[in-house]
């Protein structure tokens, strides 16, 4: 009986699987032409043009982004402070569920800050080696930087005071591993839904970007660095994830037999 489900299982599945090949590579046919004439309209100089933008911003990137994302930052963190101390500390209500909700997204804003910065200091390493400014935009780095931390500080010791039962600091280095042991089942099993969530959309990227280097491989002289990155990034992706899937299933082995 049990062959026979799997059987029907694969069965119906089939016909999707193969609709998603063919999909997948008329998408590849597709970007494989685009990419054929774009050689007919310049894209060398929309290329430069595009270098010339990041070129002319590099300076200004980080204190333009900081002043707007975190100053947006901490309006929402002032406001789910007013929300939260609105709050009587008993069950959860909306004024507590509101508050949770723009702690999440101060941490969200704060974590693309911080890919902001990264980007940009990649690209004072490219453009402004012989520079004189180069230190300046440098401390203007490690200054966003230090801001992010600050308020993304400011959210935990806010969720802390919400919830007493929370422990962690995120100027310490073990700052996930305390935060996860404190959470309750509800809330692991938040993070563990993101987390999937998460696995998932990063394999289909990676495999988009994998599928776009590969054509654009084909026409211009890109290199394997590129795609080699991607791959790395993938396989690190699909290893971790299984390698602790396997050890969280032996250690739930373990439990059942005590």
């Amino acid at each position: 009986m049990r062959g026979k489900t799997e059987k029907s299982e694969n069965r119906q599945a089939l016909p999707k699987f193969f609709l998603t090949i063919l999909g997948s590579l008329l998408a590849g046919g597709l970007l494989g032409f685009a990419v054929g004439l774009s050689r007919f309209f310049e894209m060398g100089e929309i290329a430069g043009r595009l270098d010339g933008a990041v070129r002319a911003a590099t300076p200004w990137g980080i204190p333009v982004t900081t002043a707007v994302i975190l100053g947006t930052c901490w309006f929402l963190y002032r406001s789910a402070a007013k929300k939260a101390a609105a709050w009587d500390g008993g069950d959860e209500d909306d004024a507590s569920e509101a508050a949770e909700t723009l702690l999440s997204w101060t941490l969200l804003l704060s974590a693309v800050q911080l890919l902001i910065n990264l980007f940009f200091m990649t690209a004072i390493g490219t453009y402004q080696l012989a520079d004189a400014g180069t230190l300046g935009m440098i401390g203007v780095f490690l200054l966003s930087c230090g801001l992010v931390i600050f308020t993304q500080q400011k959210v935990v010791d806010l969720e802390r005071r919400m919830n007493p039962e929370k422990h962690g600091s995120v100027y310490d280095t073990k700052f996930q591993k305390k935060w996860l042991a404190s959470c309750d089942e509800s809330e692991r099993r938040q993070i563990g839904e993101a987390s999937r969530q998460a696995y998932l959309v990063t394999t289909r990227v990676c495999l988009g970007i994998w599928l776009v280097l590969t054509v654009l491989g084909m026409v211009y002289d890109i290199g394997m660095l590129p795609v080699f990155v991607v791959l790395v990034v993938w396989g690190t992706l699909q290893v971790s994830y299984t390698v602790t899937c396997i050890r969280l299933s032996k250690k739930g082995a373990a439990a059942g037999q005590l």
